[in-house]
C-alpha cells in the first residue's frame, strides 16, 4: 500500500495540445520518398547463397520480439549444419564478427554496385578467414571479435564458398541469416525483391482482426475482437458484410501469416498492408527497407499487449502517435476511420507478399448508437508520451523521458514487502508487462535499511519473474540505487553475493583421447539494462586459451587445435559475474 504519492511533471500540462495537436505533416521525414520503387533494385545482379531447393523459414520485415526482421532465413536442405554458403556477388569481405549471441559468426561482403550481403550464424568460416580470426582472437585473448579487415584482403567471386551454414548466435536452428544492404546507409534492403529464384504463388494467409476505439490522436480507448471468416470460394469477409461499432473513431489490426508455394509449414511475414476507405488509401506499409536505428517501433506497429498477454502477432493499420517508423505512407488519416451513424464507410485491407500475391477482406462499418463509454483507465496516473515526466513515491522514482512511449499511459504502481532474505527494499510493481518501452527509463529505489559498506557495491536493481531473478545493474546515487530499465515489471533492491558456477561437461584428469575441453558457466542471476554478463578467461599453463561460449547453452568449449601439446597441464578458468563475484577452477590433466 502506498502510505504517499507525488507526481512532478517535468513539463506544464499545457503540453498536451502541444503534441495532440502536431498536424500530420510533421510525421516522418516529408521531403523523402517513403521507399525506392522496387524495380529500381537489380534482378540479375545476385545469386542465392545456397545450392539447394529453398526453404524459407523467415522473411523480410517479420514481426519479432523488439524487432522487424531484417533479412530471409534459409533452412538447412538437411536439417543440420554444415551446408556449404556462397557468395551472392563478386566482391571483398568488408567485415567479420564473432559474437555469443546476436548473429553468432557472420560475414559481410561488400560489392561494387553498392550493395553489402550479410551472411550471419554461420558454423565455420572458409579456411583463410578462419585462421585469420583465430589469429586476431589469440592477438587480442578474446572470442568475441569484430574486425575489418583491409579492403581487398579477402576478395569472393560470385558462387565462392565463403563458409558453413550453422547455428551460432541467437539462432534456434541450422539456417542462414541473409541481408542485403546499402553499402552507406547500412538499411537492409527486403533480398525478396531482387529476383531470387524462389518460387511463391500463396497469397497471405488472414487469420484474426481486431478493432480499436481510438481518440482524435490515434490513441488507443479500448479494443475488441473482430471475427472474420474464410468463405469456401477461399475469399474474406465479416458476417453480415456491415457492422456497427460503438465508436466515433477507429483502426483495424490484422493477424496474418504469409506462407510460401511448397512449403506449406512455414508461418512467415508480410510484405505490405493497404487500408482503404471509401476507396482512398487511409493506412500503408511495407517493407522494401529497414533502418535499423528505427526497428524498435515494432512495439508500436504490433499491437504489444496481445502479444505479450496472449502469444498473439497483431499488425496494427492505423499509426499510434509516438510511432516514427519510415515504412508508412504518409496519408492524411494514418489509419484512423471517423465513423457515421446513417453512411456506412467501405473498409478494404490488402495483405500482400513480397510477390504480389495479395488477401483481400472487405467490409462496410457504421457507427452503433449508442456510443459506448470510455472505460475508466484503473491507474494512479497519465503519463504523457510527448514530454519528459517523472514520478516520485515513497522510496520510488521514475524518470519516463520524452520518446520512450508511444501514446499517453495510464500507469499502474504498486507495492508489496518482499521476501525478508532476498529483498532489501519493497517490491514496486512498475506498471505491466502489457505496454512497451521505446526508451529506457530511470528506476531509483530506496533501501529499506542501512547497507554495510561492504555490501554496497553487491547490490543491485532486480526483475522479478520466472525463474532466476534478473540483475538490472545499478549505481547508487546518495541513499538511492539507479539504473535503466527498457521493461516494465516488478523491482526490488537485492544483493549478489554468489560466484558463478563452473561444471565441468568434458574434462578428465586423461584428456589424450578426447578432442574438446567444455564446461558450462551458469549464475544465481540472469542479466539484462546495464548488467554485464558473465566474464570468464581460460589459461592453459599461465598462457591464455580460446574457448568458445555459446550462451543458449551456456557451454564454454575448446577444441584441441596442438597448441597444447603432449604431457601434463595446468588449466585455470576464472568467471566473474556483474557485481565482480568470482570462481575459478583449476585442474591438471595429461594429453
Amino acid at each position: 500500500m502506498v502510505t504517499s504519492m507525488r507526481l512532478r511533471y517535468m513539463t506544464l500540462r499545457a503540453c498536451w495540445g502541444l503534441v495532440w495537436l502536431l498536424p500530420a505533416v510533421t510525421f516522418g521525414n516529408p521531403g523523402a520518398p517513403l521507399i525506392a520503387p522496387p524495380d529500381d533494385f537489380p534482378k540479375d545482379y545476385f545469386q542465392m547463397p545456397v545450392r539447394s531447393a529453398i526453404r524459407l523459414s523467415g522473411t523480410f520485415g517479420e514481426l519479432r520480439p523488439n524487432h522487424f526482421h531484417s533479412g530471409i532465413d534459409i533452412s538447412s536442405a538437411t536439417g543440420s549444419i554444415g551446408q556449404p554458403i556462397y557468395a551472392a556477388a563478386e566482391g571483398y569481405i568488408d567485415r567479420i564478427r564473432v559474437q555469443e549471441n546476436g548473429y553468432g559468426n557472420s560475414v559481410y561482403i561488400k560489392h561494387p554496385k553498392g550493395y553489402t550481403t550479410v551472411y550471419a550464424h554461420l558454423d565455420k568460416f572458409s579456411a583463410a578467414v578462419e585462421q585469420y580470426v583465430k589469429e586476431m582472437q589469440y592477438k587480442r585473448e578474446r572470442f568475441e571479435v569484430d574486425l575489418y579487415p583491409s579492403d581487398g584482403a579477402f576478395k569472393v567471386k560470385k558462387g565462392e564458398q565463403i563458409g558453413r551454414m550453422g547455428n551460432t548466435g541467437s539462432s534456434e536452428g541450422a539456417h542462414l541469416h541473409f541481408e542485403i544492404r546499402h553499402s552507406t546507409s547500412q538499411k537492409a534492403l527486403n533480398p525478396l525483391l531482387f529476383g531470387l529464384p524462389i518460387p511463391d504463388q500463396t497469397p497471405p494467409d488472414l487469420r484474426d482482426m481486431k478493432v480499436y476505439f481510438l481518440s482524435e490522436q490515434r490513441e488507443v480507448l479500448n479494443s475488441k475482437a473482430f471475427p472474420i471468416e474464410r468463405r469456401k470460394d477461399g475469399s474474406y469477409g465479416v458476417e453480415g458484410d456491415t457492422v456497427r461499432l460503438p465508436a466515433w473513431r477507429v483502426g483495424f489490426g490484422l493477424k496474418a501469416i504469409d506462407r510460401q508455394t511448397g512449403n506449406t509449414q512455414n508461418k512467415n511475414g508480410l510484405y505490405s498492408l493497404t487500408l482503404l476507405a471509401d476507396e482512398r488509401t487511409a493506412f500503408q506499409w511495407n517493407m522494401t527497407e529497414l533502418d535499423f536505428n528505427e526497428t524498435r517501433y515494432l512495439n508500436a506497429h504490433a499491437d504489444y499487449a496481445a502479444r505479450a498477454n496472449y502469444g498473439a502477432w497483431f499488425h496494427r493499420c492505423f499509426v499510434l502517435p509516438g510511432d516514427r517508423l519510415s515504412n508508412y505512407a504518409r496519408t492524411e488519416s494514418l489509419g484512423a476511420i471517423p465513423l457515421y451513424k446513417d453512411r456506412p464507410v467501405k473498409i478494404t485491407l490488402k495483405a500482400a507478399d513480397a510477390y504480389n500475391n495479395v488477401s483481400t477482406i472487405t467490409f462496410w462499418a457504421l457507427r452503433g448508437d449508442p456510443v459506448e463509454p470510455l472505460p475508466q483507465p484503473d491507474c494512479q496516473f497519465e503519463i504523457l508520451y510527448g514530454v519528459d515526466n517523472r514520478v516520485d513515491l515513497e522510496g520510488f522514482s521514475m524518470i519516463v523521458p520524452k520518446g520512450a512511449l508511444y501514446e499517453t499511459l495510464y500507469f499502474q504502481y504498486g507495492r508489496e514487502s518482499g521476501k525478508r532474505n532476498e529483498n532489501l527494499s519493497p517490491v514496486h510493481r512498475v506498471h505491466n508487462k502489457s505496454a512497451p518501452l521505446h526508451r529506457s527509463i530511470l528506476l531509483s529505489l530506496l533501501p529499506t535499511a542501512k547497507i554495510p559498506e561492504a555490501l554496497l557495491s553487491k547490490a543491485v536493481i532486480a526483475r522479478s519473474g520466472n525463474g532466476r531473478p534478473v540483475n538490472c545493474g545499478g549505481i547508487w546515487s546518495g541513499e538511492r540505487l539507479e539504473t535503466r530499465v527498457r521493461e516494465f515489471g516488478d523491482y526490488s533492491i537485492m544483493l549478489d553475493t554468489v560466484p558463478p558456477t563452473i561444471t565441468p561437461v568434458s574434462f578428465a584428469a586423461d584428456m589424450r583421447r578426447k578432442n574438446t575441453l567444455a564446461f558450462r558457466l551458469q549464475d544465481n542471476f540472469r542479466t539484462d539494462g546495464n548488467a554485464d554478463n558473465l566474464q570468464y578467461r581460460c589459461a592453459i599453463d599461465g598462457k591464455w586459451i580460446l574457448f568458445e561460449f555459446d550462451r543458449k547453452t551456456a557451454k564454454l568449449s575448446h577444441t584441441f587445435d596442438g597448441r597444447i601439446g603432449p604431457g601434463t597441464h595446468i588449466l585455470k578458468l576464472t568467471v566473474k559475474d556483474d557485481r565482480g563475484n568470482e570462481a575459478v577452477l583449476e585442474r591438471q590433466f595429461t594429453r
